[in-house]
């Protein structure tokens, strides 16, 4: 497991990864939402928006809040996806870390240093890949591993996922997504970690249905 724990861990530093929360939220229930009426419609507006997207192209702005650290680690990125499980995670802001998902594998350069990891070689493994691309995906919802609740306000929801898989549930408390009611698209993405600590994802310039050259997601 040992391998395992450094992935999950990387993932969570990395993408665990949005910007309307300030401090770790401490209830499911935000100031100003709701609960929805009708959670099935939900899931079906947001599985059609999933469905109709192929790809994604955006800015984000990442937020990582540590407890013993005063300042918050601000970093900047680009972020590429291609359907169904192509993604590439370009930080270039204050440091340059790649790291490009594709066929069930992950590589990683830091600048010093690849690494290669095979996502299929086990059943932990794939539901790192699985947790990562319905997180981008927005389809999170129809993940097993999680259960959800969801709240509303007139311009955004507000989705909290519990952990049900135990190998998670070690290092996660919850995810909490925002979506715009515009496009029932992900705007904003916060994990939480066990300890407390949390990171939060804004994206930005997003761009939806462009076209992304094929070695976008070659190591080069």
């Amino acid at each position: 497991m040992h391998l395992f724990n450094k992935i999950l861990r990387q993932f969570i530093f990395l993408l665990l990864p949005l910007a309307f929360l300030t401090t770790t939220t401490l209830y499911a229930q935000p100031d100003g939402y709701k609960p929805v009426t009708d959670p099935g419609f939900i899931t079906k507006k947001v599985n059609e928006i999933s469905a109709s997207t192929h790809s994604i192209n955006s800015n984000f702005i990442q937020e990582k809040n540590i407890s013993f650290i005063e300042e918050k680690i601000i970093s900047k990125g680009i972020l590429l996806y291609q359907k169904p499980d192509k993604l590439r995670l370009e930080y270039t802001e204050p440091f340059t870390y790649l790291m490009i998902m594709t066929d069930g594998r992950m590589m990683t350069d830091n600048g010093d240093k690849r690494s290669e990891y095979d996502l299929r070689s086990n059943k932990m493994f794939s539901e790192i890949n699985n947790l990562i691309i319905s997180s981008v995906q927005g389809n999170i919802l129809n993940n097993p591993d999680f259960g959800s609740a969801i709240y509303e306000n007139t311009e955004s929801l507000f989705i909290r996922l519990t952990p049900l898989n135990k190998e998670l549930s070690k290092y996660i408390k919850y995810i909490d997504l925002y979506i715009s009611k515009k496009d029932y698209a992900v705007t904003e993405l916060q994990i939480t970690e066990q300890q407390e600590d949390y990171t939060i994802i804004r994206f930005i310039n997003k761009g939806i249905n462009e076209n992304i050259p094929p070695d976008s997601f070659n190591m080069q």
